[in-house]
């Protein structure tokens, strides 16, 4: 898919293929800086940034 984020949604993608949605946004690691919505690939954005994410410790059991 080609378009960015910003068209899809304006195309109405969440109503016609949500599925296809689901799969550029899931695990998102880029948000755009013009419009703030977020995408696993930065193709997928107008103006992508990196999201950092923090991984989280596990806590030990004693």
């Amino acid at each position: 898919m080609s378009k960015k984020l910003c068209k899809l949604v304006s195309d109405d993608i969440l109503d016609k293929d949500f599925k296809s949605y689901t799969k550029l946004v899931n695990e998102a690691r880029f948000v755009c800086k013009k419009c703030g919505r977020v995408a696993k690939d930065e193709d997928s954005l107008c103006k992508p940034k990196a999201i950092k994410v923090k991984q989280s410790k596990k806590s030990k059991k004693d």
